[in-house]
């Protein structure tokens, strides 16, 4: 008896140790704080702190985050972090939600899709942000995975071969007390108390503060710094960009992949039965860019995917808004934060259309 007291006495502050580290810390938000609790916030219309800094998983806060709406939003945008600054202002309702997802793959565009249709949270128009890089499968990414029972539930419908009804996948977004003692999570949460690193939020009524903040309506408003950068050192990042002979994600690119092109006209195929109005938007490259893809042999098939979405939209008889080309938009080099990402202030400016709802496919 007196052994098994000297042993508790032992083990018990180790316990309370390891309890203590993974709850203060909570890396995975499963704890403290969960996704769940987030979402809610942002569905009472509070903006969110911290969660760049906390190293969070966008995924898992879009899956809690659609299936806690109250009702399905008017209008919503899937796409790549490219689509991130479209908010609810640009489009005249408060019913809207980003749900823009970084490095975004055809695979995501599934899962969200599947979300939305499994929770019956479609809006009634979707624009879908359609980087080139979508149907290059040497840049596709293993983040979509976090979401994968939504993916195969999509793909299995716009194959024909499930009803809505006949699957049910779910994504666990809330508290996980197992882990509170879990030394597997106590390992990882620990290396991150020296770096003062820890999952931790903040709620605001603010549309802007000084740092990286995830709006209700799934909006991001970029870091202050990222605001106000200077033009010269938005194009020496592009020049170095070039210099390395860079396009993100548009590397070793030799074609349009078929399988992933077919996705997504069954995508748009599906929606479209199920009622929702869908637009396709190209987002713009810089102007120093968009040169540089021009004269290089191994970006023009960023020329190539462009005329391909374009003949798409004819064929499904839905709009087009934007360009690769940033001519069509007035872009210039201060209209970024960064290499790739257009400031939210000019964002509105180049979502112009292109090709207007149901217009025919000429014929050769």
């Amino acid at each position: 008896m007196k052994k098994w007291c000297r042993a508790v006495l032992f083990l018990l502050p180790l316990f309370i140790f390891t309890g203590w580290v993974n709850w203060y810390v909570d890396s995975y938000a499963i704890l403290r704080v969960t996704y769940d609790d987030i979402a809610a916030q942002m569905e009472a219309g509070k903006n969110v702190e911290g969660l760049e800094e906390s190293d969070y998983n966008d995924r898992n806060l879009l899956a809690a985050r659609i299936c806690g709406m109250e009702e399905a939003p008017q209008v919503a945008v899937l796409g790549s972090s490219r689509v991130y600054t479209f908010d609810h202002t640009m489009f005249g309702t408060d019913s809207f939600y980003n749900a823009g997802l970084s490095e975004a793959t055809m695979y995501d565009l599934l899962a969200v899709t599947g979300i939305l249709f499994q929770q019956d949270k479609l809006p009634e128009t979707m624009m879908i942000g359609v980087d080139p890089f979508l149907f290059n499968t040497s840049h596709d990414n293993e983040k979509w995975k976090e979401l994968e029972a939504y993916a195969n539930y999509m793909s299995l419908m716009v194959d024909g071969k499930l009803s809505p009804e006949l699957m049910h996948p779910h994504k666990d977004t809330g508290r996980d007390w197992k882990k509170l003692l879990s030394l597997d999570y106590f390992r990882y949460n620990v290396t991150l108390l020296p770096e003062g690193k820890r999952f931790l939020v903040a709620y605001t009524d603010e549309w802007e503060t000084d740092g990286y903040l995830r709006r209700a309506d799934g909006s991001v408003g970029y870091q202050k710094e990222l605001r106000e950068v200077d033009s010269a050192d938005v194009e020496a990042m592009t020049r170095q960009a070039m210099e390395e002979h860079v396009v993100y994600r548009m590397t070793d690119y030799h074609e349009i992949d078929k399988a992933h092109f077919w996705r997504l006209s069954s995508l748009i195929t599906r929606l479209q039965e199920a009622g929702v109005e869908v637009i396709l938007y190209l987002p713009p490259y810089s102007p120093m860019m968009y040169n540089y893809i021009e004269s290089e042999e191994a970006f023009q098939i960023t020329l190539e995917v462009e005329e391909k979405v374009k003949n798409l939209a004819k064929e499904k008889g839905i709009a087009l808004y934007g360009s690769y080309d940033p001519a069509g938009c007035g872009l210039t080099m201060s209209d970024l934060y960064d290499v790739y990402h257009v400031k939210t202030e000019k964002t509105a400016d180049t979502c112009y259309p292109v090709i207007p709802a149901g217009t025919p496919q000429a014929r050769p």
